[in-house]
């Protein structure tokens, strides 16, 4: 079974400077499934857990079905070959 790891986006620190700019960290995105619809969301609220059919958190990796891995790719989020092994 394939292996999701949820898209990342890199970004400084907080804060600011000349050297803060060009100091970059993955920071993971979560992909939240509400019944079929995906959507991507830095940080999913209380609700947004609660409402979800599953959540998949960013920084986090996740055993998934072939049906899952194509309805991932195919919900137009930015997940690609590369987010599974």
């Amino acid at each position: 079974m394939p292996i999701f790891r949820p898209p990342t986006v890199d970004e400084g620190p907080a804060g600011g400077g000349h050297f803060f700019s060009r100091y970059k960290i993955p920071r993971g995105d979560s992909i939240v499934n509400n019944g079929g619809t995906y959507t991507r969301i830095r940080t999913p609220s209380l609700d947004e857990f609660i409402a979800a059919t599953f959540v998949y958190q960013g920084g986090h990796e996740y055993e998934v079905d072939d049906a899952e891995k194509a309805a991932l790719i195919a919900s137009g989020n930015g997940i690609t070959e590369s987010n599974f092994t």
